[in-house]
């Protein structure tokens, strides 16, 4: 199991997850940083790198997809709500 899925499974567990583009952007909670899966598509893809620049969070590109990840079926893009688990994910991503 990577560091990855070990940090979104504390999420998922947590409630410290929102789920789905229409979600994030009807969400009223701080989000920290948007982590896309592989599998997206090319206009859920576009949409969050907008979305990520004009809040100015960060975005995240899973290597594995994200069904896999949080066992979540048929999902694309998660929006992490807690600060520290966002930099223990982003850190992670370059290792």
């Amino acid at each position: 199991m990577g560091r990855i899925e070990s940090y979104l499974g504390f999420a998922v567990r947590s409630g410290k997850i929102v789920y789905g583009m229409d979600n994030i952007e009807t969400s009223r909670r701080r989000l920290y940083a948007l982590v896309l899966g592989p599998d997206a598509s090319v206009n859920l893809a576009e949409r969050a790198e907008r979305y990520a620049a004009r809040r100015n969070v960060p975005l995240i590109k899973a290597e594995k997809p994200l069904e896999e990840l949080i066992r979540k079926p048929n999902c694309k893009l998660v929006a992490l709500l807690d600060a520290n688990m966002a930099k223990a994910v982003i850190s992670s991503v370059g290792r």
